[in-house]
């Protein structure tokens, strides 16, 4: 990994049991961020690499935010709601921190100062908004949100004025907008590529990894395997996508891909230029010594006096597949 720079952070583990762990990219040095049974999903750095911040029914019965040290630590409760909260963000100057909550009662976005103080309602709608992520130049928040046509599709609300904008409506489930560094693209994960059925339109069909300005047009999809790629995220260079691969409903790791040339041939006028491109992606799962993430979550089981016996590689065979290392959600920042 000596290529790549900085540090990403994502969650792993099992059914009410996920921690966060964060992986120099440089020289492979991973760190477990959050201890103790609970549920601490949906990680985003601080703009400066010093904190993460996630969510978590460690204190609650719903999902509220907190935040912990780069180096790990007793996370610190942001919030203190027995409610849902998801995809916190942090504003590109670190001062705000955007989310989605139903605390008025349906899923819209919310922003908060950094220290938890000043919640404020973005959007209202009855529709469920979702996925809030910000604009490189802060004044606003992408997000995505079915309220158009019973379908997702990506938005945009001004921060400023309050007014939303449909970005995208396409066939299928355009979800997890992620802007590009320098704010001229917009990832983002779809199953569009798929027959919608009108009966189940959330239905979990195969999703990819998609990519398309940031006024919505010149899609092309960057990511063809079975199964399900999700969560996005860009590196600080804007040079590579990092995503969640799940193969199977057991397996999921995460991969990388050069974007580099894609990201170039949208800016030539050459209208095939970025479809040529995207067919010559290489993607490849992001390699590191996941002996402590397996032990840690292997120490679970031997809880149990009746089962301490058993050896682990017997142990092992009886769980599920993947069930050492699910990786997913993950979040890039730049080297300090």
């Amino acid at each position: 990994m000596s290529e790549q720079r900085g540090k990403i952070v994502f969650s792993s583990g099992t059914t009410n049991d996920y921690d966060l762990w964060s992986l120099d990219m440089a020289t492979g040095r991973i760190v477990q961020l959050t201890h103790g049974k609970a549920w601490n999903d949906k990680p985003c750095w601080s703009p400066d690499g010093t904190r993460v911040v996630f969510t978590s029914n460690r204190q609650s019965k719903g999902q509220n935010l907190f935040w912990v040290s780069a180096e790990g630590g007793e996370p610190t409760a942001l919030t203190n709601l027995d409610l849902w909260m998801d995809s916190p963000a942090f504003s590109p100057d670190g001062s705000k921190i955007a989310f989605i909550s139903n605390e008025a009662g349906n899923n819209d976005v919310w922003v908060m100062d950094a220290d938890g103080q000043n919640r404020t309602q973005v959007t209202r709608h009855e529709a469920s908004d979702k996925h809030a992520r910000w604009a490189a130049d802060g004044r606003g928040l992408y997000f995505s949100s079915d309220r158009d046509d019973n379908d997702a599709d990506i938005w945009y609300v001004d921060l400023s004025t309050g007014q939303t904008r449909q970005i995208n409506q396409d066939g299928g489930l355009d979800i997890s907008p992620t802007p590009s560094p320098d704010g001229q693209l917009i990832a983002f994960c779809s199953n569009r590529q798929l027959v919608a059925d009108p009966e189940k339109p959330f239905a979990d069909r195969d999703k990819d990894i998609w990519l398309m300005r940031a006024d919505g047009t010149s899609p092309v999809r960057l990511t063809e395997s079975q199964g399900a790629d999700f969560n996005p995220c860009w590196s600080p260079d804007g040079t590579h996508i990092l995503y969640s691969a799940s193969d199977s409903k057991d397996v999921c790791h995460l991969r990388i891909v050069d974007v580099s040339e894609v990201v170039a041939a949208f800016a030539s006028p050459d209208a095939d230029a970025v479809h040529h491109a995207a067919r010559r992606l290489r993607h490849t799962k992001v390699s590191y010594d996941r002996s402590e993430m397996q032990a840690e979550i292997g120490a679970q089981r031997h809880a149990i006096f009746l089962t301490s016996w058993i050896p682990d590689n017997w142990m092992k065979g009886v769980y599920p597949r993947g069930y050492f290392g699910q990786e997913r959600n993950a979040h890039w920042v730049g080297a300090s």
